[in-house]
């Protein structure tokens, strides 16, 4: 079973109207890789040289990417990624 990723509906523009990725990887990073093959450019949104952006959290099984080891955190068969923006407002 690969690793499930869960694209909300207010990224879906990114990821041409889908909003479930399946893909195989060792890392976080991997599985990145992965969406970049599948959307081009998608990559530039999420991550930049230092981690993931400022802007959207990355969960895996519902835990914050924060909490363990960042783009390097290992995942196995049947982990869910979450992948959600974060909105400012004024």
């Amino acid at each position: 079973m690969p690793v499930k990723i869960i694209i909300p509906g207010s990224l879906k523009r990114w990821f041409y109207g889908e909003t479930e990725f399946s893909c195989q990887g060792e890392r976080i990073l991997d599985c990145i890789d992965r969406l970049e093959e599948r959307f081009p450019g998608v990559k530039g949104h999420l991550i930049d040289p230092k981690g993931y952006k400022s802007n959207v959290l990355i969960f895996l099984n519902g835990d914050n990417l924060r909490d363990f080891d960042g783009l390097e955190t290992t995942v196995k068969d049947g982990d869910e990624i979450s992948i959600i923006p974060l909105a400012a407002g004024g």
